[in-house]
């Protein structure tokens, strides 16, 4: 390299400085008057023009015009003169002035005691830059003629103009000060922030150097700084996505071993589950044939009655396993929804008209509350199927008063279906598990009502398959369970 960074950057500074006030010196010294003339030209025309339409319409100097002329007078220094067709004065902007005369008039119209410049001349107006060597001033005046005879003069100094370049000049001077002073500052910034971008190099080496490659170098030099950032960037993101894809190949590997395993936990769980209870309804119906085969009694009343425990213990048998079946196919997804827009409340009456034998043999009774009719989405077997294992659940545990109490009412865009029965509370230990396949919070009393612990599993899964709420909640006399489908 040619030049050090810290030189070039000293040099472009200095230049830009340089041409800044350059310029604006320029701007200044030849710029400035010129916009000057031309802003006041463009005044003097417009407030010829107005004063002309104002003549013409009124065909006078009224007091509204004398005003405009004096707001003229007072906003942009503007000296107006005005004549009639007999050279008398009509108006003057300034009092005792020596245009008022008619001798002087002619003598300032022939230019006796100035110098004139023509600065632009039309059909209406003329517009001079004059310099009065009697007051030793210039002007800017615009001479017009009007309709019916009369004219005007209107002025305005231009020595304002020329005190204002002096006066921007001195100031332009202590700016150009003051920028050299801000130039040093920024230099010395400058130079800072090329040496901290080396300094911030060393340190992302040093955490690269400790295994840290989530170090970026983020710098907007465009040299050698910066090509050397970037080869770090880039070494640093291939180690990082190497790592990356590492630890996201050892996290899928953990995955599925974690997932085997559960699965292999599962399976040997289910499979021991569904051994203990195959296990004594198959002992009792083998016991219980192998008795009939050998004639252990003749009595036709004991051996209907050996019928009846094989039939029975058959039956447990075969509907454990179409709950299994059941349960399978709605948690692997394999049992698809089936949508309708029905009555719930047909559903629940035809499902507690199947339990009123039971009902009434437990002596059980048993409360409804409903609305005459309430319609929901949802697969209409399987709604039926989750009511029924309420209700079954319900009358499976009844004690204390023995009532049953299903609850049904409509809230917003909610179906919700409460039932509740009286008797032994739920162990808070146990609550969150009774959803779990083959849990029994009381297996005693669970095996005496032939229950397989399968129910409330399958009413989980097809709620969760409706993406709708459920759960159960201790009362004070006994249990609540409750479930909520879609009205809408």
């Amino acid at each position: 390299m040619r030049h050090t960074i810290r030189f070039k950057y000293t040099m472009i500074l200095a230049g830009v400085v340089a041409v800044v006030i350059g310029a604006s010196w320029i701007a200044i010294n030849f710029c400035l008057e010129p916009y000057y003339m031309r802003e006041k030209r463009r005044t003097l025309v417009q407030a010829n023009d107005e004063l002309e339409k104002r003549l013409l319409r009124d065909g006078a100097v009224t007091d509204d015009t004398k005003l405009y002329l004096r707001r003229i007078k007072e906003n942009y220094n503007i000296e107006i003169f005005l004549w009639d067709s007999a050279q008398s004065v009509i108006y003057s902007s300034t009092a005792g002035d020596v245009l008022k005369g008619s001798n002087n008039l002619i003598d300032y119209i022939l230019g006796k005691n100035q110098t004139m410049g023509l600065i632009e001349e039309t059909e209406d107006y003329e517009i001079n830059k004059v310099y009065d060597r009697t007051s030793g001033a210039s002007y800017m005046e615009l001479f017009s003629f009007f309709v019916g005879g009369s004219f005007s003069i209107m002025r305005v100094p231009l020595q304002s103009i020329q005190e204002t370049v002096r006066m921007v000049n001195q100031f332009h001077i202590y700016v150009a000060l003051f920028v050299a002073a801000v130039g040093v500052l920024a230099v010395w910034r400058l130079t800072k922030n090329m040496t901290d971008p080396i300094l911030h190099l060393s340190s992302l080496a040093e955490r690269m150097a400790k295994l840290d490659f989530t170090a970026r170098y983020e710098g907007e030099d465009n040299r050698e700084i910066a090509m050397l950032g970037e080869s770090m960037n880039y070494m640093s993101a291939r180690l990082e996505q190497t790592i990356l894809e590492l630890k996201t190949a050892n996290l899928e590997l953990k995955r599925d071993i974690e997932q085997k395993t559960r699965i292999d936990e599962m399976r040997r769980e289910f499979l021991a589950n569904v051994s203990h209870e195959l296990k004594t309804p198959i002992a009792l119906v083998q016991g219980y044939a192998e008795g009939l085969k050998e004639g252990v009694n003749d009595d036709p009343e004991t051996m209907e009655w050996y019928c009846d425990v094989i039939i029975d213990e058959a039956s447990k048998m075969n509907l454990m396993v179409k709950k299994l079946l059941t349960l399978n196919q709605i948690e692997a997804g394999r049992e698809q929804l089936s949508m309708e827009h029905f009555d719930l409340i047909p559903v629940i009456r035809g499902v507690l008209n199947s339990y009123k034998l039971p009902i009434e043999q437990k002596e059980a009774k048993l409360v409804l509350e409903s609305p005459k009719s309430l319609y929901i989405w949802a697969d209409e077997y399987m709604a039926e199927e989750v009511i029924r294992n309420y209700v079954g659940n319900a009358l499976n545990h009844l004690d204390g008063e023995r009532k049953i109490l299903v609850f049904v009412e409509r809230r917003g865009d909610k179906a919700c279906i409460q039932v509740r029965n009286t008797g032994a509370l739920i162990p808070e230990g146990d609550i969150g598990r009774i959803w779990d396949k083959f849990y029994k919070v009381d297996k005693a009393r669970t095996r005496e009502y032939g229950g397989s612990g399968i129910g409330l599993s399958i009413v989980r899964a097809v709620m969760e398959s409706h993406g709708c709420a459920y759960g159960v909640k201790n009362e004070e006399d006994g249990v609540s369970f409750f479930c909520e489908f879609d009205c809408k």
